[in-house]
């Protein structure tokens, strides 16, 4: 039993930065401005927020300043996929890769640190302990001993599922990728419901960032966001802007990637149990092409006139 809730307990906490970047998405999905750069965003995410947190030492602080960052950042990039016309899939690709790139040479060049930043004075996010449910078998296991992001990540689901179907906000984001010229007809702006789109999702992806570098661990290093960007880019995907749906691929992925830690090399070589997130995401988007009406998938484009 104590197995069945480590390992429960471990797949909740993969689960969380995945869900995080895939509730950012959504938002982009909506827009048809499909945002495929999540892993750089959350690469830049878990090192400035390592770095803050170490400067500042204050938590809060660090999670303030990293989503400000990002937020500010989401809005230059819906400028220029809105107002300067970039196609929104080449500045993701390219996103991704200066992410990379530019958290080694800032680590390298600022802290003289080559892999891994590890430091005592790098605030970790707090953990909450359930009274009474802590001791439950399996739900304990659950839905005690998470981060606090943990607990705000499905508050974010709640959040959506009820914006989506009340809220004006998400109607204009909708029409904005669907129905542009109804929306500019409405008085809406088509350009600002974009924009609106990446700064969400920067933000959320940002945040899933700290949960990585702050929340599981307490350190940064290079590369370690290992692809949960990409799993979560697949879950929108699969989701066909489900907000539920998306929430339930998440939580597959996490407990898959959890799977893939507590296997033991008896069982099979680490490797492939390393490989098992990727193939359930593989398998998943496998049967959406099979299952779509279309016969295949087809890839959201961003709208080139408002």
């Amino acid at each position: 039993m104590d197995f069945v809730d480590a390992f429960l307990a471990s797949g909740v906490r993969f689960t969380t930065p995945i869900l995080l970047a895939a509730l950012g998405c959504l938002a982009t999905l909506w827009t048809k401005d499909l945002n495929v750069g999540l892993e750089g965003i959350m690469l830049f995410g878990s090192f400035f927020g390592v770095v803050v947190g170490l400067t500042t030492g204050s938590l809060p602080l660090a999670i303030l300043i990293v989503v400000g960052m990002a937020a500010l950042s989401g809005l230059v990039f819906g400028l220029l996929i809105t107002v300067l016309k970039v196609n929104v899939f080449i500045a993701g690709i390219v996103l991704n890769i200066f992410a990379g790139g530019a958290t080694v040479y800032l680590l390298r060049s600022l802290f003289g640190v080559k892999g891994t930043l590890s430091d005592p004075g790098i605030p970790s996010v707090t953990k909450v302990t359930i009274p009474v449910i802590d001791d439950i078998p399996i739900l304990g296991g659950i839905l005690s001993g998470q981060t606090v992001l943990t607990y705000v990540s499905w508050a974010i689901v709640i959040f959506i599922v009820f914006a989506a179907r009340y809220t004006v906000l998400v109607r204009r984001m909708k029409a904005a990728g669907e129905h542009p010229g109804a929306l500019e007809s409405a008085g809406g702006s088509v350009t600002w419901m974009r924009i609106a789109a990446q700064v969400w999702c920067f933000a959320l992806c940002a945040l899933a960032g700290v949960q990585l570098s702050m929340g599981q661990l307490t350190l940064f290093t290079e590369g370690m966001t290992s692809g949960m960007g990409f799993v979560a880019l697949a879950a929108v995907i699969f989701c066909r802007g489900n907000v539920l749906l998306l929430a339930l691929m998440c939580l597959l992925f996490g407990m898959s990637s959890a799977a893939a830690v507590v296997i033991d090399d008896t069982i099979m070589p680490p490797q492939f149990a390393q490989m098992i997130p990727y193939v359930v995401a593989f398998v998943g988007l496998v049967v959406l092409a099979r299952t779509s009406k279309q016969g295949g998938m087809r890839m959201v484009t961003p709208a080139l006139e408002d």
